[in-house]
C-alpha cells in the first residue's frame, strides 16, 4: 500500500514538476532590463535608463559607446525580428521555414540582391567615411555581444535555429528588402500591358493611367511592343512575408507662421504592414555631442525617423517609378541569345542554391541581360511570357544609404540635411524636415530616370534598346520645397511636381489624404501639438461623398425596394467619416467591392482582378471611372449582344450589398457597424500555426479609419464582408520645437519589445487602437521620473 501511495505521489508530482520547470524556463527568457555587467568593447561606462514603456535612454560618454550599447539593447528586444529581416533579400527564409517560403527565396535570389550587397560591402570598406564605419561596426559588435552571451528568444528554440553573428552584409540586405518592398511596377505593369493588348487604349485611358494635373499635387506615350503571351496570376510572395512591407505614409511640417507657439511643428506616420513585433525600435542616445531620439529598423545602425535638439526627419514613400520591365527578343536559332541594339548577345547565367529546412537543397539558374535579371520564374504574372528582364535603379548605383542616414541624423544645418537627401538613389523617399531655426523642407529623394519621350514606363517595354533610359535628372529636378511662403510642406504619397513643373511617372496613391491634409492645414494659423494629435486620428474622406454622389446619380431607384432605397439614403446622408460606430462605412465598402468586381472582373478574369484590386492604379482609377457614365468598362464583355450600363452595375451593387449585409449582420442597419467588419490583428511570423497564434499575435481590435483616410487603416475590398486591417501607421509621431523635451509625442502599434515574454510586448496596443499618445522624453530628469529599469554597463 505504501508503495502504491508513493507511486501515485510521483505520478502527481511529475506533471507539476514539469509545469514548474517550464514556468521557470520561460521566465528565464524574459529580457533583463536591470542588467549590471561588462559590455565588450566599451571605452567607458554606460547607463541605460528604461522609461515606463521600456524605451531605452542610453547615456554614454562618447558616440561609439552609445551605438555599441544600442546594438546590444536592440538585439535584447528584437533579435528574432533582426534575424528575419536579414534573411529576406539574400533568399534565406527557407532555411528557417522550409518549403513554405521557397518561392519567395527564389524570387529574391533572381533579383540579385546578394551580389549587390557584396558590392555595397566593398564600398563600405573602401569608401565610407571613418565616422560612419566606426558607428556601424560598434552597433554590430553590440548586437553580436548579445548574440554570443545573451538569452535566446523563444522563436529560435521552437524552430531549432542557432544564433549566428551579424555583419555589414546583413545591414545592406535589410536596405535591399526595404527598397524592393516599396516597388509597385512589377505588380502593375503586366496588368496594364494585358489591358492594352486585349482590350485597347480606350480601356487604359479610362483608368487615368497618366496623372490628372488638376488633382491635389504637391507644388513645387505608349510603346509599340508586341505584348503576346501574358499569363497573369495572383502573386502574394512579398505580401505574405513574415515581416512588414512598406506601404505609404503621411507627413506635414508647419512653420512658425502657422503655429500658436511661433515654432516649427512636425508630424509623421509612416504606413507599413502591421506585424508583431512592430517595425520600429525606439531609442534615445545621449553623449556629449549627441542627443538623438530615433526609430530603428531591425539590423540597421542608424535611425530613419529622427529628432535631435536641432532638427527632425520623417519619411513617406515617394512612389516614383524606378523599375522598368523589358521584353527580350530571343534568337530563334539560339535560345541562349537575345537581341540588343542590332546584335545577338548571350544571356549571362548564374546558379543559386537554396537550402531548405527538412528537405533537399534547390538549385536554380538565373539568367540576366543588359537590363537586369530575367524574372519570369520570379513574378507569376510573367510565367508563360517571353523572357522579361527587370531594370531597377536600386542595383544600378553605389549604395550610400548608410552615409545618407548618418548625415540626416547628425546634420547641424538644413544644407547638411539636404546633402543627405541627395545621397539616396533608391528607394524613392520623401524626406520631411523641420528645425529649431524655423526652417521647414521637403525633398523627394531618389535618382529619377530620363526616359525616351515615346516610352510609357507603366507598360512592359521593348528590350532591343529603343526604350532604354537616357540618363538621370539632376537632383534639382526632384520635387521639393524649402520654406514655402504658404507656411507648410506635406506628403501623402500623391503625385508631386518638380520645381520646373515636371510630373515624373510613378505609382502614386489617390489624392484623398493629400486633399484632406491641405484642407485642414489651410483652415488654421495657430496649430498646436494637441491639434496635430486630432489630425493624425482624422478618419474623414472628402472624396467618399463625391463617389457616393456618382453612385446616386447612376442608380435607377425605380428598380430598388424600400429597404434598398433606405440603405442608399444612409450613404447620401453620410459625411465620409469612417468612424467605427457608424453603419455607412460598412455599406460603402461592401458596395464599392461589388461595383469594382462587376466593372473590372469580366475583362480581367478573377485572378487578374485579384491582383488589380491590390494595386495603387485600382485605387486611383476607381473614382474617375465611377464618375464616367460613358466608360468602356461598364459593358460586360461576356454577354454578347447586350450592352450593360453604369446604372446596371450600380443597381446590382446596391441589391447585393443589402442582401449580403442583412445576412451577415441582420436586418437592422444599426447593427451594421464598421467596427464589426473592420478589425486589426498584429500577426507574428508564427500566426499560421493555430496553436501558437493565440500566444504570439496581438489583437484583434475594432478600428475606425480606412484605406485613404489620414488615420490610414489599410484594408482590401473583398467579397466576404470583412475588412481586416493589414497596414497603417507604424507610429504616430509629433515633434514640437517649442518644447522638444516636454511636448513631443509618439506611439507604437504594439510594444517596444519583440520578446513574447516581456511585459512590454503589447503594452501600447490598446493605446494605439484608442488613438492615445505618450511623450517622447529627452530630458534625463523627466526620464528618471518614470524610470522602470536601469542597466549599468562597464568597460572593465
Amino acid at each position: 500500500m505504501k508503495l502504491l501511495k508513493r507511486l501515485l505521489l510521483v505520478l502527481i508530482l511529475l506533471p507539476l514538476l514539469g509545469i514548474a520547470a517550464g514556468w521557470f524556463y520561460l521566465n528565464s527568457l524574459e529580457p533583463d532590463y536591470n542588467e549590471t555587467g561588462r559590455l565588450e568593447g566599451l571605452l567607458d561606462g554606460v547607463e541605460v535608463v528604461y522609461d515606463e514603456f521600456a524605451i531605452p535612454h542610453i547615456y554614454a560618454k562618447n558616440n561609439t559607446d552609445a551605438f555599441r550599447t544600442l546594438g546590444y539593447v536592440h538585439a535584447k528586444d528584437r533579435l528574432w525580428q533582426m534575424e528575419l529581416m536579414r534573411r529576406i533579400a539574400p533568399g534565406r527564409l527557407s532555411e528557417v521555414f522550409g518549403e513554405a517560403t521557397l518561392e519567395t527565396d527564389k524570387m529574391f535570389r533572381m533579383l540579385g540582391l546578394g551580389e549587390y550587397t557584396e558590392e555595397s560591402v566593398q564600398h563600405f570598406e573602401n569608401k565610407a567615411g571613418q565616422s560612419v564605419k566606426e558607428l556601424v561596426l560598434a552597433y554590430l559588435e553590440g548586437v553580436n555581444e548579445y548574440v554570443e552571451n545573451g538569452k535566446t528568444p523563444l522563436e529560435f528554440t521552437i524552430l531549432g535555429l542557432e544564433k549566428t553573428p551579424f555583419s555589414v552584409a546583413d545591414v545592406y540586405n535589410v536596405s535591399g528588402y526595404m527598397a524592393f518592398s516599396f516597388a509597385m511596377a512589377h505588380k502593375t505593369e503586366p496588368i496594364l500591358t494585358h489591358i492594352l493588348e486585349h482590350h485597347g487604349a480606350a480601356y487604359l485611358n479610362d483608368l487615368m493611367v497618366h496623372v490628372d494635373s488638376n488633382s491635389t499635387i504637391i507644388a513645387s506615350g505608349a510603346s509599340n511592343v508586341d505584348y503576346e503571351g501574358l499569363s497573369l496570376q495572383v502573386d502574394e510572395r512579398v505580401n505574405s512575408l513574415p515581416v512588414p512591407a512598406f506601404i505609404g505614409s503621411n507627413s506635414w511640417v508647419v512653420s512658425g507662421k502657422k503655429t500658436q507657439s511661433g515654432e516649427v511643428l512636425f508630424a509623421n506616420d509612416p504606413h507599413i504592414a502591421f506585424s508583431q513585433p512592430a517595425v520600429w525600435y525606439e531609442a534615445h542616445l545621449n553623449a556629449p555631442d549627441l542627443n538623438l531620439y530615433g526609430y530603428w529598423l531591425g539590423c540597421f545602425p542608424f535611425p530613419q525617423l529622427i529628432h535631435t535638439d536641432h532638427h527632425a526627419i520623417g519619411l513617406t514613400m515617394f512612389e516614383n517609378d524606378d523599375i522598368d520591365l523589358y521584353r527580350e527578343k530571343v534568337n530563334p536559332e539560339n535560345p541562349d541569345q537575345y537581341q540588343y541594339k542590332g546584335e545577338w548577345r548571350t544571356f549571362e547565367k548564374r546558379e543559386e542554391t537554396i537550402r531548405v529546412k527538412d528537405s533537399e537543397a534547390v538549385t536554380i539558374t538565373v539568367k540576366s541581360t543588359v537590363h537586369g535579371p530575367v524574372m519570369n520564374d520570379g513574378f507569376s504574372a510573367l510565367k508563360d511570357s517571353d523572357p522579361v528582364s527587370m531594370w531597377w535603379v536600386y542595383t544600378k548605383h553605389t549604395n550610400q544609404l548608410l552615409e545618407s542616414a548618418f548625415l540626416l541624423g547628425m546634420a547641424k544645418t538644413v544644407e547638411e540635411a539636404r546633402l543627405g537627401a541627395t545621397m539616396i538613389h533608391a528607394p524613392g523617399l520623401n524626406i520631411m524636415y523641420g528645425d529649431k531655426e524655423g526652417n521647414i523642407a521637403w525633398w523627394s529623394a531618389g535618382k529619377l530616370p530620363q526616359r525616351p519621350e515615346h516610352v510609357n514606363s507603366k507598360l512592359i517595354l521593348d528590350g532591343t534598346g529603343a526604350d532604354d533610359p537616357l540618363g538621370y535628372f539632376d537632383f534639382s529636378e526632384n520635387p521639393q520645397s524649402e520654406n514655402p511662403e504658404w507656411g507648410y510642406v506635406y506628403s501623402a504619397n500623391n503625385q508631386s511636381r518638380s520645381p520646373s513643373g515636371r510630373l515624373h511617372p510613378g505609382y502614386y496613391l489617390p489624392e484623398d489624404r493629400a486633399r484632406r491634409i491641405v484642407s485642414l492645414l489651410e483652415k488654421k494659423d495657430n496649430w498646436t501639438a494637441e491639434d496635430y494629435q486630432q489630425m493624425l486620428l482624422d478618419v474623414t474622406s472628402e472624396n467618399a461623398p463625391e463617389i457616393v454622389a456618382s453612385i446616386s446619380a447612376g442608380v435607377d431607384q425605380s428598380e430598388l425596394s424600400e429597404k434598398e432605397k433606405s440603405v442608399l439614403t444612409i450613404l447620401r446622408d453620410w459625411k465620409g467619416d469612417f468612424k467605427k460606430e457608424l453603419a455607412a462605412p460598412t455599406v460603402y465598402s461592401k458596395m464599392m467591392y461589388h461595383i469594382a468586381v462587376s466593372t473590372f472582373s469580366d475583362e480581367l478574369g478573377k485572378d487578374l482582378f485579384d491582383v488589380f484590386n491590390g494595386t495603387h492604379i485600382m485605387k486611383r482609377s476607381l473614382q474617375p471611372v465611377l464618375a464616367n457614365a460613358d466608360s468602356k468598362w461598364w459593358d460586360d464583355v461576356n454577354t454578347a449582344g447586350v450592352q450593360e450600363s453604369r446604372t446596371d452595375i450600380f443597381n446590382k451593387a446596391v441589391k447585393n450589398t443589402v442582401a449580403e449585409l442583412t445576412e451577415q449582420f441582420g436586418g437592422n442597419t444599426d447593427d451594421w457597424q464598421w467596427q464589426k467588419a473592420h478589425t486589426l490583428e498584429h500577426n507574428h511570423s508564427f500566426s499560421a500555426v493555430p496553436s501558437l497564434k493565440k500566444y504570439f499575435n496581438v489583437g484583434p481590435f475594432p478600428m475606425s479609419g480606412n484605406t485613404e483616410t489620414i488615420n490610414n487603416m489599410h484594408c482590401r475590398l473583398q467579397p466576404d464582408g470583412t475588412y481586416e486591417v493589414f497596414a497603417g501607421p507604424s507610429t504616430r509621431r509629433i515633434v514640437d520645437f517649442a518644447n522638444l523635451a516636454g511636448n513631443s509625442w509618439s506611439i507604437l502599434p504594439t510594444g517596444q519589445s519583440g520578446n513574447v515574454l516581456s511585459s512590454h510586448y503589447a503594452d501600447q496596443s490598446q493605446m494605439f487602437a484608442e488613438g492615445r499618445f505618450r511623450k517622447m522624453l529627452m530630458e534625463r530628469s523627466e526620464v528618471e521620473k518614470v524610470e522602470r529599469y536601469r542597466s549599468v554597463l562597464t568597460a572593465e
